[in-house]
């Protein structure tokens, strides 16, 4: 059996591959991802995965999240927050950039760290004031990495997965979010 070719945990002959299928056909870059949640009681819930469709693939997902709020917002501290899943998303997202991109450029990291953090205005959540944004205004993200690069490298390595991070856009621009309502009478 040969040797892998990883660098960052990350099998590098295999994103090369990704990299050529997906770039030869592109009906195989699409990946369709779902989660579906059940409310557990009081600010209580759990999301299972769905199926996430690659192309004409269908992958098999078998993962919970749970959420919950602390007491101070009527919850009982079970799980993170849905606010906390949000930010741990958006810095999961760009972990994988950040890692993939540098084992596909050469870069080997020491460590990586990702902080992100947002302020709300509860007054908005909860309906006090019409004229207050019930989300964020802005979230600051502090990405840190230590390797032996030069210090150009990192910084487009850097850029590079601030132009190509599918939640990092998700949170930099507009999307379209339809929302539906299936009303089930008991």
């Amino acid at each position: 059996m040969p040797a892998q070719n990883t660098l960052n945990g990350i099998d590098v002959t295999a994103l090369q591959q990704v990299l050529a299928d997906i770039g030869a056909d592109a009906a195989k870059g699409t990946a369709t991802f779902g989660v579906r949640t059940d409310w557990l009681g009081g600010t209580h819930s759990r999301a299972t995965t769905l199926p996430l469709s690659l192309g004409t693939r269908t992958v098999a997902r078998h993962f919970t999240i749970e959420a919950d709020e602390p007491p101070q917002l009527l919850g009982n501290d079970e799980a993170a927050n849905p606010q906390e899943l949000l930010l741990a998303a958006l810095n999961a997202c760009m972990t994988v950039g950040l890692a993939a991109n540098a084992a596909a450029r050469g870069i080997a990291l020491d460590s990586l760290e990702i902080e992100s953090r947002g302020t709300l205005d509860l007054r908005g959540f909860l309906a006090l004031d019409p004229e207050v944004n019930p989300g964020y205004d802005t979230v600051h993200v502090t990405v840190r990495i230590l390797s032996g690069a030069p210090r150009e490298a990192v910084d487009e390595l850097f850029a590079h997965v601030l132009k190509t991070s599918p939640n990092f856009n998700n949170f930099a621009r507009p999307i379209t979010v339809q929302a539906s309502l299936q009303y089930l009478q008991a």
